[in-house]
């Protein structure tokens, strides 16, 4: 819950200095041109909202768009940072998911029945009795450490 708020919150940081840029260029000097032909049928292509689309695995905002026929141009801007942005909280929701699944496949998916051991009483190790102690063994000096050339 705590990283999607944060995620959303960078998110609209984000966008709100997406829209400050291109407002700040009123022209098309830094659009690209993209021309896909019917983009409702195809399968590189989705509108992520009015003003935004993802195509080829590319997120990009959306300057103007006009119909051609069957084609539609987009004059647009690759979103990079918002890209980032998404790559990095899918890698965290990742690493998440993984550390619940291990934690539901050692608690629920491996259960370990531990009523088999309640039985057991434990078992008596009989270890010889030493008269002797341990005894250091120190030599009375040192031989020098090598010379090194």
């Amino acid at each position: 819950m705590g990283n999607y708020l944060v995620f959303e919150i960078n998110k609209m940081l984000v966008k709100q200095e997406m829209q400050a840029f291109l407002n700040s260029f009123p022209g098309n000097q830094h659009a690209l041109v993209l021309k896909i032909f019917k983009p409702e049928s195809n399968p590189d292509f989705r509108r992520v909202e009015a003003k935004e689309i993802i195509y080829k695995g590319r997120l990009y905002d959306i300057l103007k768009e006009s119909k051609q026929g069957h084609m539609v141009v987009f004059f647009c801007i690759q979103d990079k940072k918002e890209e980032l942005l998404i790559a990095g909280f899918k890698k965290v929701q990742h690493h998440k998911t993984t550390l619940s699944l291990l934690h539901n496949l050692i608690t629920q998916a491996l259960p370990v029945d531990l009523s088999q051991y309640a039985e057991l009483q434990g078992i008596d190790f009989n270890f010889p009795e030493k008269d002797q102690g341990l005894s250091l063994v120190y030599p009375g000096h040192f031989s020098p450490p090598p010379e090194t050339a």
